[in-house]
């Protein structure tokens, strides 16, 4: 623009006269020579949008339509930028037919004629209509926001073509050819974008009102599922068929054989919808799935190379050593199921059916063949239920066989204490806690069949058997992950296969609880499913987790309570976990304090625990300065009856910090000797020589008298005291004890030393002190040594005294025999 004004005035200077540039007849010879009218009146009439603008008395300066100019073209450029970020048609394309068609498929099925829908029927529906609902209102909002903010554009776009810029034009275009293309490229520019605006609004539009046949759709649906789920909730426990003795006299409009084809058919379109509706978490989970039994297979063979310890090494895992993977996929599949919508019953079924492929695996490659026959019994009466669980409709016709089903089930599971064998105490226990579970719900929906209520016999029924069947999974669930950490560590390791085993030992026991809690949780979730009570109690907890309370002034939500506190649980087990994996690897580093942690795993522990009751705190929305009040009212409390736990609290830190004991640092605190096992927040664990475990307060620690053997090194002296006689040559004693003492298990520096200490009673005591590398040989040292010492005296024929004493009879006292003898007979005679 600037160029353009240059031209402007260069030709201004060479073509026009002198008293032009005078104030007065500037703006004159603008207008007289640069623009022009259509016609000499005050209207002139618009080409571009054919409508009558009255001009002021003076036209508008050069400048000012320049600045113009240069500001529509930009608003422009910004708005066709714009318009090139278009709607996400494909989204549009793939969701709208795929809700269509599920909704024609869902009307169809309702409208069906003498078509009884069940409970699960209703509750599926629901969870389909919830699912379709969220995601036509997602479509719904991306088309309205992309409508308004196109209107938001066309109203910019519009007030450019009122603008009275487009009213002037230049008298003569040679002058300013650069401004008289601009100013045609901005009309062509605005032409373009016109139209853009409306192709893309038109678009919009038509999305919006197939969303809209959508929502009506949902919405007649919706009042059919309502209606439907009121009358079989009311009538859940009432007499809905004959009863079992009584003459079947319900009509059938459809064989089993056409209701089983009907509901796999929508059954698996409804399952290819769910894994297809995310792909990228389809094949997220195919390759963690893949990932995970390749790592694995290469660790376990790996291991089996191993000639001197890969054979005890697998031989220590049931499962892992032969269905490596079997093994896999029941340790990843139930974490892998919770990443898709746990609502759809397709869907589950598919992944509880692929667990139970594994599973039968295991158990054939495990057990003894007839427990296997049995539980592919099971696993035939399973598939029955579970294919009958995925009708849509009540078949009364399928009542005999949940009741030869159930019988077979309860014969089956009553055998389980008589007949079911294992090395593993907890699984006998384990099974016999299910089964006990199963047969309740088992008998339970045998007589509901029996008095009548066929839908309420389903339900317990199903959930009975597949609870039965998806609690062995669960079981195996925890088996695999540990034989899966143990490999783990096992291939961590670089040598001595035997620690890594005691390690798994005490890992199991901590990580053992986790991955119980987490099946037993998985096992709820199903069986609630199976029961139809997954939504209603899930709203239920909503309701009461969420729901404002007051306490006075104080304002609080059961579920703010419930994740405040399970965050500092959760911080307190990292902490603890942490400190059990640093100070395990601190025992192993045996030669190198200086690397260790040790007591500085009290920091970290500290450390963990504060941030997580921040991060608890602020996830449960509890006021800081509030909980600063609380422990300010905890202070007095402290100052009275917390002392002594405050007193080992802080002696925890300074320990910490000072560094006085590690962990593995052989110590002794007035009568206690022992090794440091951990140093905790409030006391110490010290176990002893003999085994037991000293636990010891931080404040005991720092106010008594502590030795450390191993604060700067491990070296340790030893000192023996050994007498020999007065008899015996004391050069050759020392000689004999000298090269005892020359083995390399002694340090040379500093060097040992023989000492003649006492002259004792019976005996010259000599006093040996000798130096070790490590005080953990003491013991074989000394052993060593003294058997050596003795050897080498017996030898050579040097005694080693024991205490001697020589006693002197001043009187003997006189003793009469007879009256002795005659005192004898008289007592022979009297016991006589």
């Amino acid at each position: 623009m600037q160029k353009i004004f240059l031209q402007l005035l260069f030709c201004l200077c060479f073509s026009l006269p002198t008293e032009v540039f005078s104030q007065d007849s500037v703006k004159r010879s603008f207008s007289d020579s640069l623009f022009v009218s259509a016609k000499d009146s005050l209207l002139v009439k618009d080409t571009l949008s054919n409508r009558t603008t009255r001009f002021d008395a003076d036209f508008p300066s050069l400048e000012e339509l320049i600045r113009k100019g240069k500001t529509f073209s930009l608003l422009a450029n910004e708005i066709r930028i714009e318009l090139q970020d278009k709607l996400d048609t494909i989204r549009f394309h793939e969701e709208i037919p795929e809700m269509e068609e599920t909704l024609r498929a869902l009307e169809n099925r309702v409208k069906t004629p003498n078509t009884k829908f069940n409970f699960r029927y209703i509750l599926a529906l629901e969870r389909i209509l919830g699912s379709i609902k969220e995601n036509n209102q997602e479509l719904d909002q991306l088309a309205q926001s992309r409508l308004d903010r196109l209107q938001y554009l066309d109203s910019t776009l519009r007030a450019i073509k009122r603008d009275d810029f487009f009213l002037y034009k230049l008298r003569d275009t040679t002058l300013l050819t650069a401004y008289s293309d601009e100013i045609q490229n901005l009309r062509i520019n605005i032409h373009y974008l016109d139209s853009t605006i409306y192709q893309q609004e038109l678009l919009a539009a038509t999305y919006q009102a197939k969303l809209s046949r959508i929502t009506i759709g949902l919405l007649e649906l919706e009042r059919y599922v309502d209606t439907n789920k009121t009358f079989l909730e009311k009538n859940l426990l009432k007499k809905e068929i004959n009863y079992f003795w009584e003459t079947y006299d319900i009509p059938s409009p459809k064989s089993i054989l056409d209701i089983t084809k009907e509901s796999l058919s929508l059954n698996f379109f409804f399952l290819k919808r769910q894994l297809f509706l995310h792909p990228s978490l389809s094949i997220f989970s195919v390759l963690v799935l893949l990932i995970g039994y390749l790592a694995l297979k290469r660790i376990v063979l790996k291991i089996s190379k191993d000639k001197e310890f890969g054979a005890i090494i697998l031989g220590r895992t049931n499962y892992l050593k032969n269905q490596v993977l079997a093994t896999t996929m029941m340790a990843v599949l139930p974490l892998v199921f919770f990443l898709f919508d746990t609502g759809s019953i397709a869907l589950l079924t598919f992944f509880i059916y692929l667990q139970v492929i594994f599973s039968t695996i295991l158990i054939f490659s495990r057990f003894k063949l007839s427990s296997a026959l049995k539980w592919l019994v099971l696993v035939f009466a399973f598939v029955f239920v579970s294919i009958s669980n995925l009708y849509w409709e009540i078949a009364y016709q399928e009542r005999m066989y949940f009741q030869i089903s159930n019988l077979i089930y309860l014969f089956l599971l009553w055998q389980i204490p008589k007949k079911f064998e294992s090395d593993d105490a907890n699984e006998v226990l384990f099974l016999n806690k299910l089964k006990l579970l199963t047969m309740i719900f088992l008998i339970s929906g045998f007589l509901a069949n029996v008095l009548g209520r066929f839908s309420l016999a389903k339900i317990l029924s199903v959930a009975g058997t597949v609870g039965f069947i998806y609690g062995v999974c669960m079981y195996f669930f925890v088996k695999a992950v540990m034989e899966i950490i143990y490999i783990l560590l096992e291939n961590r390791k670089g040598t001595d296969d035997l620690t890594s085993f005691l390690d798994f030992q005490a890992i199991q026991k901590r990580s053992r609880s986790l991955f119980l809690f987490l099946a037993v949780f998985f096992w709820l979730i199903i069986f609630l499913h199976n029961l139809a009570l997954s939504d209603y109690v899930g709203e239920l907890l909503t309701e009461i987790l969420s729901t404002e309370r007051s306490l006075g002034e104080a304002t609080f939500t059961f579920g703010g309570i419930l994740l405040f506190l399970g965050l500092v649980y959760a911080s307190f087990i990292i902490a603890n976990n942490l400190a059990y994996f640093i100070s395990l690897k601190d025992q192993k580093k045996t030669d190198t304090r200086s690397k260790k942690l040790g007591s500085s795993v009290l920091l970290i522990r500290l450390g963990v625990l504060t941030v997580g009751f921040i991060i608890a705190a602020t996830a449960a929305k509890i006021p800081l300065d509030k909980i600063t009040i609380v422990l300010g009212a905890l202070s007095v409390g402290i100052g009275f009856g917390l002392q002594t736990i405050i007193n080992n609290l802080v002696s925890g830190v300074i320990l910490a910090f000072e560094r006085p004991i590690q962990i593995g640092d052989d110590i002794e605190v007035g009568t206690l000797t022992g090794k440091v096992k951990e140093v905790g927040i409030r006391a110490s664990k010290i176990q002893a020589y003999d085994g037991s475990e000293i636990v010891v307060p931080n404040g005991e620690l720092l106010s008594r008298s502590l030795i450390n053997w191993t604060l700067s090194d491990k070296k340790r002296r030893i000192e023996l005291l050994i007498g020999v006689s007065y008899d015996s040559d004391m050069n050759k004693v020392r000689e004999l004890i000298e090269k005892v003492l020359d083995k390399e298990e002694i340090l040379k520096y500093p060097a040992p030393r023989v000492l003649m200490q006492n002259f004792n009673e019976s005996s010259v005591d000599f006093r040996i002190l000798l130096w070790i590398e490590s005080m953990d040989t003491m013991l074989d040292v000394r052993n060593k040594v003294m058997s050596d010492i003795f050897e080498a005296f017996n030898n050579n024929h040097i005694k080693i005294p024991y205490p001697q004493r020589d006693l002197y009879i001043k009187e003997v006292p006189k003793f009469n025999l007879e009256e002795k003898d005659s005192e004898n007979d008289e007592n022979k005679k009297s016991s006589e």
